[in-house]
């Protein structure tokens, strides 16, 4: 049954009635020595899981209370052994994430104190109003891996701006110091931390349509989620973020974004083969990311706004997704496969410190069968998006059509249209 999710209950119930069928088969020795054996397997197992458990906990622990900056690297390099050595063993996407998100908001909490008590140091006191830090991207999704891809926003209740810019420069000091910006990134300070009282935040999650990164700010806004800070602060610059999505979906503004969604590049050919970069210096490879996990987090983003699924991975957005009936529960469960391959197969190239370009030569035929059914469902659900865009432009034309007098002609609609949130 490829690509079902099973649950704990159907895993134990599945294991149990192998076992019973398999002892069917045996004499009573036979029996007995094959459920010692499998007493030792889960012996073995569970002593890994207490372990890793262990392990990752005591890195946290290690990094809440470390008092120097200096102690964070080694920190890192111990936490990212723990997480590859786990993902090795267990090959778990969901688990992986799980050790990433809860490393990078431990660290992202102890970053912010540093930066505290550095102002403390040059006699800037203590922050004077509350504030919060929001993230979207990976982390907002709660699919954080080892890359460092993530926005951040700073929001404070009023005022106090010179602090809070004195701050923002210490936060991206520091994460500089420990290798988690780009070469690039303090030269572009707001794509990295964007800053601003409440207000501030109100007038920029306010989509303007002829905002130029309009797109971007709206993927921005679905995936953000508060981190750390007051929050009930958070949670009220959460809860602006979606006021301000639900106005753009009730006025017809997420088209542009469907648009962008299902014409998102997916490397497979017209007739079914996985299609290869051509030149550079990944030629006959396959990009990951930029042509099949990107175009499926971001397809699987853009219905989960136009039905107001609520923050979630992509994994549950899918859940949720075939629950109201939006996508078909074949499809999804395809989807959740492909997730499972495409993520699997990045993280595995992250773990490696190679970029995220594959050489189908390196994998199986099965895995290369695997590979291309994932990138099919990919463009699957691109052709879902496209359909239910097309149904509702004709529905927008005939309505126009109704209303408008005989020297009028109707709106026209193209999927593909700039820009965006411009009415017909």
């Amino acid at each position: 049954m490829q690509g079902h999710t099973f649950t704990d209950t159907e895993l134990l119930a599945a294991a149990r009635k192998a076992l019973y069928e398999r002892s069917r088969l045996l004499s009573p020795d036979a029996t007995l020595t094959s459920l010692q054996d499998l007493k030792v397997w889960v012996g073995e197992e569970l002593a890994f899981e207490e372990a890793a458990s262990t392990s990752l906990g005591r890195v946290l622990s290690d990094l809440w209370y470390a008092e120097y900056l200096d102690q964070l690297p080694p920190l890192l390099n111990k936490f990212e052994r723990l997480a590859s050595a786990y993902f090795v063993r267990r090959g778990s996407v969901p688990a992986f994430h799980g050790f990433c998100n809860a490393w990078r908001e431990g660290l992202l909490r102890r970053v912010l104190q540093f930066a505290e008590e550095d102002l403390e140091i040059d006699d800037h006191g203590h922050a004077p109003v509350p504030y919060a830090l929001l993230a979207a991207g990976a982390l907002g999704r709660h699919e954080q891996t080892l890359e460092d891809s993530d926005s951040y926003f700073l929001v404070w209740t009023r005022g106090e701006g010179k602090y809070f810019e004195r701050f923002s420069y210490r936060i991206l000091a520091i994460l500089d110091q420990l290798g988690m910006l780009g070469k690039d990134s303090l030269g572009s300070i707001p794509r990295v931390i964007w800053r601003g009282s409440l207000c501030d935040w109100e007038r920029s999650v306010d989509i303007d349509s002829d905002q130029q990164d309009h797109l971007s700010h709206l993927e921005q806004l679905a995936d953000l989620r508060h981190l750390c800070g007051d929050e009930s602060l958070g949670l009220e610059a959460l809860a602006i973020a979606r006021a301000s999505l639900a106005d753009c979906r009730d006025r017809g503004k997420l088209t542009g974004f469907a648009g962008k969604a299902a014409a998102a590049p997916v490397a497979l050919g017209v007739f079914g083969g996985i299609r290869l970069e051509r030149a550079g210096e990944y030629a006959g490879c396959f990009n990951l990311a930029g042509s099949g996990l990107n175009p499926l987090v971001s397809g699987v983003r853009q219905l989960a706004m136009q039905h107001d699924v609520e923050l979630g991975t992509t994994l549950a957005r899918l859940e949720a997704l075939s629950a109201i009936g939006a996508l078909e529960e074949q499809l999804v469960r395809r989807l959740q496969a492909a997730y499972h391959q495409l993520a699997g197969l990045k993280i595995g190239k992250e773990i490696a410190l190679q970029p995220a370009y594959l050489d189908p030569s390196e994998l199986s035929i099965l895995e290369q069968q695997k590979l291309r059914a994932a990138l099919e469902a990919v463009r699957q659900l691109q052709r879902v998006i496209k359909r239910g865009e097309l149904a509702k432009a004709r529905r927008f034309a005939k309505s126009t059509t109704r209303q408008a007098s005989p020297s009028e002609a109707p709106a026209q609609f193209s999927l593909g249209s700039s820009p965006l949130g411009k009415e017909g």
